[in-house]
């Protein structure tokens, strides 16, 4: 992808996000891209960050974390809901699945009432000060894409030996931002796939790990607690097997240096 065509395409996408959270009509859905676009935007931002004034990438990168803080409450809200259903739910789980569903309508109410308003406005702002790109060329680039590829193959290890919830979640981030970046470069299919699917296998992850968390903040989530341990058990178990499916792939089997290469053309 050539460097301009890659500033029309985040121009394009910042144009569609503010679309789309302008009375949305699936307000998880537009919630969910939103952040995912927070994402590519971030992954973007460290592929041309050698060529990127230090305190522009700083201010834009932050200010893009930012913005997708303020969508975490209702997007966090919504993942509950679905990784309960995905837990063989039983008849004793209502009370669980009800807190869950009204939890989920205060995140969405108190985000329609004010913090929308300013993710607009602020998403808005960033467009119009989006870095100028003209003068990144292949070597910047890669570099960043090396970056990427190196932390997150280092990520993955600490993640391997600690077990930690934490290292998972910076794993996860890293083989997002890789995977935005081959797709922005115009990677071939495999690589991408791969990325794609360890990123979804990681994403399943987190989201079973807001779930446990939560369950463990709500002492009373069902009335009888051999239920709740039950419906904790089970969270547990399928995080374990996401891990294992994660750590098991062939990603990041590569140096840094052969993988770049066979990616860049």
């Amino acid at each position: 992808m050539k460097v301009s065509d890659l500033r029309d395409a985040e121009i394009a996408r910042l144009d569609q996000l503010l679309a789309s959270l302008d009375d949305p009509v699936d307000i998880d859905a537009a919630v969910h891209e939103t952040r995912k676009g927070m994402k590519r935007l971030r992954a973007h931002l460290r592929l041309t960050k050698d060529a990127i004034d230090p305190g522009v990438y700083r201010s834009e990168d932050a200010e893009l974390r930012a913005i997708g803080r303020l969508l975490a409450p209702a997007r966090d809200a919504f993942v509950l809901g679905l990784t309960l259903e995905t837990l063989e739910s039983s008849e004793g789980w209502g009370p669980a699945a009800e807190l869950i569903a009204r939890q989920h309508r205060e995140a969405v109410d108190e985000l329609l009432a004010e913090p929308i308003k300013e993710v607009r406005h602020r998403l808005g702002d960033a467009r119009e000060r989006w870095p100028n790109l003209e003068e990144v060329g292949q070597v910047a680039m890669t570099a960043g894409l090396t970056r990427t590829y190196e932390r997150g193959r280092a990520e993955r290890q600490v993640a391997a030996s600690t077990g930690q919830a934490k290292d998972f979640h910076n794993w996860r981030k890293r083989v997002k931002y890789l995977r935005y970046q081959l797709e922005a470069i115009g990677a071939g299919e495999a690589p991408i796939a791969d990325f794609t699917d360890l990123g979804e296998r990681l994403g399943l992850e987190h989201d079973h790990t807001v779930f446990i968390d939560f369950c463990d903040d709500h002492i009373d989530l069902l009335p009888d607690r051999r239920d709740r341990y039950v419906l904790i058990d089970r969270a547990e178990r399928r995080r374990d097997e996401l891990r294992a499916a994660a750590l098991g792939t062939d990603a990041y089997a590569e140096e840094p240096a052969g993988f770049v290469g066979s990616v860049v053309g």
